[in-house]
């Protein structure tokens, strides 16, 4: 019974091993194959040569014999010969390889020590500004890793996805304060739309900030919330803009400044809007309580005052000059009918329906 022997097999690595950096000379292959094919050449046509070779009458070893034979070797020579250049030529390409692994293992060294140099900078900047102090508690080698993803590479602009959010955040503001405009303020429902565009702001300063926008604000009403996250979506542009530029101008001022801007016209839109749904809010609780909340007339007109001489007050009034005469006019005639306005003049402040009356004649 006869059993087949396995088979050898030789590697294509082993009859040819690839020149690169890490090649001496006598391993190349190359070198070694120019060697065996022009010297074995040469060294075959030398035999022939000997082997047919005439010396006619000349005496054995005498100089004229000698040179005999060396005149009839020249072709054997000239081939063995031949192969000078062009180990010459491999070994200065193998050369060549190795000055070029040379370079760029320097530069690979460089790439990493100005790596470490840039984050150390960031890390420093971020212990002496710390510029997200009131944005989120996210850790500094996290915001690194997030703004220049790519510095490892030795590229160290600013994460792309950041650039295009600020180049396209005017547009999505507009969109925002166009959708505020449109929208009636005491019919929440009418801002569903207004919420999913905030939300989907909010998400895109989380993927750079970590940052919280409405959990601290459960107990706002839905404008005023609204007004507070715009004051910390600009509060996230600043920090992320600051933290962008700490080493070098890459997310330019124009932009900062129409996002900016953008957010101030949302407010504009919204503060009206905000201060009439709370108006609503206070003069509905107090002229139309709940059968939970129990209290007499003069209570009630007493906490109205309270909540109105404070509205009044922030927008530039005293107790002699009612600035808000008109927020609490529209509120009244758009959202009471006319039994439910009896109950509201009931409660509101003597001062305020005589300025009311005043204002309607």
């Amino acid at each position: 019974m006869s059993t087949k022997q396995p088979q050898r097999k030789i590697s294509k690595e082993g009859l040819w091993k690839k020149m690169d950096a890490n090649t001496t000379l006598l391993e190349s292959s190359a070198f070694r194959w120019t060697v065996r094919v022009f010297g074995y050449s040469a060294l075959l046509y030398a035999a022939v040569v000997i082997l047919n070779y005439d010396s006619g009458d000349l005496e054995p070893l005498s100089p004229a014999h000698l040179h005999s034979v060396v005149a009839n070797l020249k072709n054997p020579a000239l081939i063995a010969g031949i192969s000078l250049p062009i180990l010459g030529l491999i070994a200065s390409h193998l050369r060549s390889l190795q000055t070029k692994k040379q370079i760029e293992t320097q530069q690979d060294q460089n790439v990493f020590s100005n790596y470490l140099a840039h984050r150390d900078q960031f890390n420093k900047f971020m212990d002496e500004e710390n510029p997200l102090t009131n944005v989120s508690s996210i850790s500094k080698w996290e915001m690194y890793g997030r703004l220049f993803s790519t510095s490892e590479k030795g590229n160290f602009k600013v994460s792309s996805t950041l650039v295009r959010f600020f180049e396209t955040l005017p547009k999505r503001l507009d969109i925002l304060r166009k959708k505020i405009e449109s929208t009636t303020y005491n019919e929440q429902t009418n801002w569903i739309e207004v919420e999913d565009l905030f939300d989907d702001l909010e998400w895109d300063f989380r993927d750079y900030t970590q940052a919280v926008f409405s959990d601290d604000l459960d107990r706002e009403l839905f404008l005023s919330k609204l007004e507070k996250r715009i004051d910390k979506h600009i509060v996230c542009v600043n920090s992320l803009h600051e933290c962008s530029n700490f080493h070098s101008a890459q997310l330019e001022e124009n932009s900062l400044w129409a996002i900016q801007e953008k957010y101030v016209q949302c407010k504009s839109v919204l503060r009206p809007k905000s201060l009439k749904e709370r108006l609503f809010h206070a003069i509905k609780t107090a002229a139309i309580p709940k059968e939970i909340f129990v209290s007499t007339d003069g209570e009630r007109e007493s906490e109205l005052k309270g909540k109105l001489l404070y509205e009044n007050l922030c927008m530039g009034g005293d107790d002699h000059k009612i600035v808000i005469t008109k927020e609490i006019s529209e509120v009244i005639d758009g959202n009471f009918t006319e039994e439910e306005k009896k109950a509201v003049r009931r409660v509101l402040p003597p001062a305020v329906n005589i300025y009311l009356h005043a204002s309607k004649s």
